[in-house]
């Protein structure tokens, strides 16, 4: 859960989302103060808090807002790709994909996890855009890089094959 043992650092956000919860409160009002905030804790845990309860439109509000902040973050673009792609902005989602692609290849190299996961969600992108063959092949390799990384046996290997059936169904 979002707040499980971090109640300490999240009492300023429960204050907060305590007015919005208040009956007189304006929400919109308070929605639009966090958007607006610089404090890039708060809008981390607000990206979690929205991404959690399923609320996709406030999810890549707020991580748009974390972006502005910092656009050299990967976490960051990695998040805004996500949540454009979950928006069925798929071809902006890829060209975020791409980028992070390739800074995380040229930081960490080929086989590093968080490049697999690169590969996988730059494939993910390609595929909702119905470049079935071009997906395909991303996922392809993906799992074999990953497959060499990890092992067969490995978790990510096992998510891997599960997204490239998806991919040639």
């Amino acid at each position: 859960s979002f707040f499980a043992g971090y109640f300490g650092a999240c009492e300023a956000r429960i204050r907060m989302l305590e007015k919005c919860i208040h009956p007189d409160a304006d929400l919109q009002q308070m929605l639009v103060k966090m958007l607006a905030s610089e404090d890039e804790n708060l809008l981390f845990d607000m990206c979690t808090l929205v991404n959690e309860m399923g609320d996709n439109y406030l999810y890549e509000l707020f991580c748009r807002q974390l972006f502005e902040l910092d656009s050299d973050d990967l976490d960051y673009r990695n998040m805004l790709a996500c949540a454009d792609g979950d928006q069925g902005r798929y071809k902006e989602a890829e060209e975020l994909h791409c980028q992070c692609l390739e800074t995380t290849k040229n930081a960490l190299g080929e086989a590093h996890p968080s490049t697999l996961d690169s590969i996988d969600n730059l494939a993910i992108a390609v595929e909702e855009q119905g470049r079935y063959k071009e997906a395909e092949e991303l996922h392809c390799q993906c799992l074999e890089a990953t497959k060499n990384a990890l092992g067969e046996a490995h978790p990510s290997a096992l998510d891997s094959i599960n997204n490239l059936v998806t991919a040639v169904e």
